[in-house]
């Protein structure tokens, strides 16, 4: 899932959960689960030395280059609830906040510049308040080498390429269309706008991707980056279950939303890492569901009895992201057919976690999932003819879906686990009307996978108990 600015305000979420309350309702019961993080809402902060060695890292993966990363170059939206740094600025100078800015990983010469440029604005007026200096102090909060006035960028940038270094730059997690017609400067995407901005400064200039390098060192987590994780792992979880309890036939899938965004809020978190999806019925096939994304009401509609609904949601906090989600049934309870593919779908995915270690190929965790339903056809536990179709049909078409998650909550993967990984596991199936989904916030420690979200109800006996208490 990538992080979009989001499409209802807080008052306006507020709004939203008073008119769908119903009347009468009693107060919730309470969410299973570890206690809420106390303290600040960021976690612990991450040191200089870390940053220091994340650049060092990027470096030797990178030894001719240098890696230009801007910050995030706007205002938030009005629709925002806040402003957002850029993923990749954000890792490798520690900096939350701050605009007008680029970070410079000059790899030969061993060092980082930090290019600031003038006060930022909204509305027309200064935003002096968070206002990177170009001076020492700045250079002391990150570690950087050098803090420099950002009018010295492109000659610094030029004396570098003449001297036979080359460019890098960071880049989507998948191709975006650019939203012009060909010919015209790209529109979209802050990695589309960025790249031409530098063709157009350094004409003739070969670029390359930094972008593999940067998701290598992004995969496996520093001790900080878990702590915060953690944290988020439980603000998310409860956004989650708040959520699952709103779900109810007759209502829009809007009120679901809104209790989710209100949960993240609530727990402490800075709010959702990106808009939930609560999606129902024909709404919870990730076909339809991807058109949600251009759509003016989320695809909102009223929610049915009998129908599933994807809840895929998660909340940010301290830069770093969260993603968890669950089938939910509308009704309170996944009935005959349903529970039997929702049971045998978490049971193959529980088998799938149970080979997360230090070193297995995710290629190896898929196919421990998979090999579970394969025996599960052999067994002889299972002798309807519906239900041999229904496993025969998982064991080839489940979407065995897995990434990374960190300062976004849906990060590029490589292709081997490593003790530090954070990761959700997402496996995805259609039958008949219904769709199935599953995802959970996994930390591998060495021998072992650790679920961050496993107390959220995840059976079908589970979730009943859960969704009628």
């Amino acid at each position: 899932m990538t992080r979009l600015p989001l499409s209802v305000t807080v008052l306006t979420l507020a709004m939203l959960v008073a008119a769908c309350q119903p009347t009468g309702m009693e107060p919730p019961a309470a969410f299973p689960g570890p206690p809420l993080p106390t303290g600040a809402e960021t976690g612990p902060s991450v040191t200089v030395p870390e940053l220091e060695a994340r650049r060092s890292a990027l470096m030797e993966a990178l030894p001719d280059a240098l890696v230009l990363l801007p910050a995030e170059p706007s205002a938030k939206t009005m629709e925002q609830p806040g402003w957002i740094q850029h993923p990749s600025f954000f890792y490798f100078t520690g900096l939350l906040e701050g605009t007008n800015a680029v970070l410079l990983v000059d790899a030969p010469r061993s060092e980082s510049v930090l290019f600031v440029g003038p006060v930022p604005s909204a509305f027309g007026a200064p935003a002096s308040d968070v206002a990177l200096p170009a001076d020492a102090s700045l250079a002391g909060r990150t570690g950087v080498d050098r803090v420099l006035p950002w009018d010295e960028f492109v000659p610094y940038v030029t004396q570098r390429l003449t001297a036979g270094a080359t460019l890098h730059l960071d880049a989507a997690r998948r191709p975006v269309p650019s939203g012009s017609p060909p010919g015209m400067p790209p529109l979209t995407d802050a990695a589309n706008i960025w790249r031409h901005a530098v063709e157009t400064a350094f004409p003739g200039a070969e670029i390359h991707s930094a972008a593999d390098a940067i998701a290598a060192l992004r995969w496996k987590k520093s001790p900080h980056e878990q702590e915060q994780i953690r944290r988020n792992a439980i603000y998310s979880a409860r956004a989650l279950m708040a959520g699952m309890r709103a779900v109810r036939a007759g209502l829009p899938e809007r009120h679901a939303e809104a209790a989710v965004v209100a949960a993240c809020l609530e727990a402490g978190a800075n709010g959702p890492s990106f808009w939930p999806w609560m999606q129902s019925g024909p709404n919870a096939h990730f076909g339809r569901l991807a058109n949600s994304f251009h759509v003016y009401d989320n695809l909102n509609r009223t929610m049915q009895a009998g129908e599933l609904l994807r809840a895929d949601v998660g909340c940010m906090a301290g830069g770093y992201g969260g993603d968890v989600g669950r089938t939910v049934p509308v009704s309170g309870r996944f009935e005959g057919e349903q529970a039997f593919i929702w049971d045998r779908l978490v049971e193959a995915y529980h088998t799938g976690i149970h080979a997360m270690a230090d070193g297995v190929p995710l290629d190896a965790v898929r196919a421990a999932s998979t090999g579970y339903l394969e025996e599960a056809i052999t067994s002889g536990r299972f002798t309807t003819p519906t239900e041999g179709d229904i496993l025969r049909a998982m064991a080839s078409d489940i979407n065995w879906h897995i990434h990374s998650i960190g300062v976004e909550s849906a990060e590029p993967n490589t292709d081997v686990l490593v003790d530090g990984t954070v990761i959700a596991y997402e496996p995805m199936f259609v039958w008949g009307d219904h769709a199935y989904y599953l995802e959970d916030m996994i930390l591998v420690t060495g021998a072992r996978a650790d679920v961050l979200t496993a107390h959220v109800p995840a059976t079908a006996a589970e979730m009943a108990a859960f969704l009628n208490p």
